[in-house]
């Protein structure tokens, strides 16, 4: 349900008129989402729904308690706060609590488009049909996920806070297979506006990967310079950029501590080209203008030409270090450059194009080392040109090294990873030398 913000503001005032605890938040959200679903090039479900949800803390000292619902009745608010109470005084204390933030001022919201909100579940059906000409045409077995969501969010808190925003979100995602199951190509994208979109090009994308892969050629794990298509960029990055964490580098434990004590901050730790950005105010994949606590997110950078100029800090951590508070980022910025994938292909003599990672797990976290695998299109480059598919991988490879070995960068793009699927991302293929391939992966 996607309610304004008049409608909000008077739910949660009247959510924190019941509270009786000495602090109280609430957090309060709805959307509307449409989608539509391929396999076997058949459209198989298309749907609507629809959801409210609730959040109240309440806090006696530093007892805190809380409790969530999916109802806006005075008698379901008055219930929720209740049961946040209850919790809180039989909770034991916590020695890290604060209470909320005051006011605060935000950004403009910029994640809204009022074509994605006009979409109707009719119009994006008729989508499907660009797919399964396409399928047929091409003779592969094509499937897809299209979705379009609209939603709102507020924080409010008795201190005074509030904050509104809405927000659209489309996520189109084509996979296809070759008829004899040989070849396996996907494409994917996630942006807030249909502008941003290209139906036509992601199945063109997934198509010719599903035919290019056909009849891989065998090839021994080991160090590859890689060239990473945007997804796979965004999964490796996106770990590395939500570990940027300040408590755990100044407490010894994080691949960012120093040796001896400290953190690394102020470093030079990756390659000149780097640059690793946050902006609620991108014009391309913006993110929520609030973070943890209610806190304004404003724009950062985290890592300038190579050095690194910032870490995340919650607030009783910057406390405990009298240092600035910094929220979590709420979207993924990876500067680029002006070449083309074409282009960044002809600058590598021998290498492999990776189209997608999945199943990316962390291995050490003192490191970041990280493991997953390749899927849905793995090619030999030679001498400047895709020479053909290989079998697939599992990698061991740190996000910490991939900056380090960076060779080129492509054209920013908005994109969406595998794993990292929920923060707005824009950024560049990537080429990268030293890239660890540790075994050999059977699934095709």
């Amino acid at each position: 349900m996607i309610l304004s913000e008049g409608e909000v503001r008077e739910i949660g005032t009247k959510l924190l008129s019941y509270s009786r605890a000495e602090t109280a938040v609430a957090e309060i959200s709805g959307w509307t989402r449409l989608n539509v679903r391929i396999a076997r090039n058949t459209v198989t479900t298309d749907g609507e729904d629809e959801g409210f949800h609730c959040r109240v803390e309440s806090s006696f000292g530093k007892r805190r308690g809380e409790a969530a619902g999916n109802k806006a009745d005075p008698g379901d608010l008055a219930s929720l706060v209740r049961r946040s109470e209850e919790i809180a005084r039989i909770s034991p204390e916590d020695p890290e609590f604060l209470p909320p933030p005051p006011p605060q001022i935000y950004p403009a919201a910029q994640g809204y488009s009022a074509e994605a909100a006009r979409l109707t579940a009719k119009a994006l059906a008729e989508q499907a049909t660009t797919i399964l000409a396409a399928a047929e045409a091409k003779r592969v077995i094509g499937a897809a996920f299209l979705e379009c969501e609209t939603s709102f969010s507020a924080y409010m808190a008795t201190t005074g806070l509030w904050v509104f925003q809405q927000a659209t979100r489309l996520h189109y995602a084509v996979s296809a297979r070759t008829r004899d199951g040989e070849g396996a190509g996907w494409a994917a994208v996630a942006a807030y506006s249909p502008a941003e979109i290209s139906l036509r090009s992601l199945v063109e994308q997934a198509m010719e990967k599903a035919l290019r892969s056909r009849h891989p050629q065998a090839l021994d794990p080991g160090q590859f310079t890689v060239l990473l298509e945007p997804s796979a960029v965004c999964d490796l990055v996106g770990f590395l950029l939500l570990s940027l964490q300040a408590r755990p580098a100044d407490e010894g434990r994080s691949f960012l501590s120093r040796p001896g004590g400290g953190t690394l901050l102020g470093e030079k730790l990756f390659a000149d080209s780097v640059t690793l950005r946050s902006d609620p105010g991108d014009s391309t994949a913006p993110g929520s203008i609030y973070s943890t606590d209610g806190l304004p997110a404003a724009p950062r950078s985290w890592i300038e030409r190579g050095t690194l100029r910032e870490l995340i800090r919650s607030r009783f951590w910057a406390q405990e270090k009298k240092a600035p508070v910094v929220p979590e980022p709420t979207n993924l910025l990876l500067s680029g450059g002006d070449r083309s994938r074409e282009e960044l292909i002809q600058g590598i003599d021998r290498g492999l194009l990776i189209t997608r990672l999945w199943y990316i797990r962390t291995v050490d976290p003192r490191t970041l080392l990280l493991t997953g695998l390749t899927r849905d299109g793995t090619f030999w480059i030679e001498k400047g040109k895709i020479a053909h598919p290989v079998n697939n991988f599992r990698f061991n490879e740190s996000p910490v090294n991939l900056l380090k070995n960076v060779l080129a960068l492509g054209k920013p793009e908005a994109t969406v990873g595998s794993e990292i699927d929920d923060l707005p991302a824009c950024v560049p293929a990537l080429v990268a030398k030293e890239f660890t391939f540790s075994s050999v992966s059977q699934a095709s």
